[in-house]
């Protein structure tokens, strides 16, 4: 499903809570979606006032104190109230197979298509959503595409990313540490900048997967099919040599490179532990050379630093994956820990 059916669910199910008023972005946003969230229901639509524009934004969908699973049940499948076991045993199964994509001329994504001097990141309702943040956190949800240039096998993962400029994002990117730091050792080896796509906003459990320790060489999409039943609609993007899903809501293409000049300021960061991360710190860049997008696109994003007796909604989605991932492999604690070292490397707070 895509992002507007999954709301339309929520809402079907008494899940969802609308918040009309008018938020600004800075700070408002982040604090007043996760609270009245966690009050009356799992989910949030805020709209919010900036630049003239009112535009929707969905977040604080598994911090519900009492049932904080019941959206990931939902989007994977189950009913709200399923048990634990029944999902995870859906997960272990699904994990294992593959349905390659489908591919799509075009797609409700493209509806938009801005390049060259109209991008401009500030015009999405982007929160700042920790008051000690360093910046606005576009990238909190999203599903960051690349892909590796040997292989050619494209890799789906979950990495934060604020906006510096209009057109640039400067991303939490570590080499050899995360999937996506293998590709990019790869084209920093060669001399060439890397394709970069950023999905923002689509299947619900997009980020679950993304987030999953999925196995090198085994693209996200293959195995969305499989939770699906069906393959997943792809199409090319505009600018780079990557496919995006034909129903996603925003998409964010670009080129991230090697030379340290690229490079700018991210951080601080609210981290799901309830600290703050580390001063800002020089960071490989997205250099965004096109967006695409739906017409009134939805904005996803997440309050990833915890409020007190909440949850974060990164860690509520990887604990049900790391956990799938141990009951599949149960003999030996260090495969166990190996998984949780994974898990945290392919979340935005890595």
């Amino acid at each position: 499903m895509d992002l507007r059916q999954w709301i339309g669910l929520l809402e079907q199910e008494g899940e969802l809570r609308r918040i009309t008023a008018e938020v600004h972005w800075d700070r408002e946003l982040g604090a007043i979606g996760p609270s009245r969230a966690g009050e009356e229901g799992p989910g949030a639509a805020v709209r919010e006032h900036h630049r003239l524009s009112r535009r929707p934004l969905h977040a604080a969908v598994h911090r519900r104190p009492r049932r904080p699973l019941a959206a990931l049940a939902l989007a994977l499948g189950f009913p709200a109230t399923s048990p634990t076991p029944s999902s995870l045993q859906y997960v272990m199964e699904k994990n294992r197979a593959t349905i390659r994509p489908g591919s799509s001329p075009t797609g409700p994504v493209k509806d938009v298509v801005v390049r060259g001097d109209a991008i401009d990141q500030s015009e999405f309702p982007v929160p700042k959503w920790h008051h000690l943040e360093g910046g606005r956190y576009i990238h909190t949800f999203s599903g960051i595409v690349t892909r590796d240039p040997d292989t050619r096998v494209m890799n789906v993962g979950i990495y934060r990313g604020m906006i510096g400029r209009k057109d640039t994002t400067p991303m939490l990117l570590i080499k050899g540490g995360q999937h996506w730091g293998h590709h990019f050792q790869k084209y920093a080896d060669r001399g060439e900048p890397m394709p970069v796509a950023c999905v923002i906003g689509w299947d619900p459990i997009m980020p679950f997967l993304a987030g999953s320790p999925i196995p090198t060489g085994v693209c996200e999409w293959d195995v969305m099919g499989a939770y699906r039943g069906e393959p997943a609609e792809l199409v090319r993007c505009e600018t780079v040599d990557l496919e995006v899903p034909a129903s996603a809501e925003i998409v964010l293409e670009g080129f991230i490179s090697d030379d340290p000049a690229t490079c700018e300021k991210e951080g601080p960061f609210g981290e799901y532990t309830g600290h703050v991360s580390d001063i800002p710190t020089p960071r490989p860049t997205i250099k965004v050379t096109c967006i695409t997008h739906r017409r009134e696109p939805i904005f996803r994003g997440c309050l990833e630093g915890t409020l007190p007796g909440s949850y974060s909604e990164n860690s509520v989605m990887s604990a049900r994956a790391a956990r799938g991932h141990r009951l599949e492999h149960p003999h030996g604690r260090r495969h166990s820990r190996r998984a949780r070292r994974l898990r945290a490397t392919r979340s935005p707070t890595a």
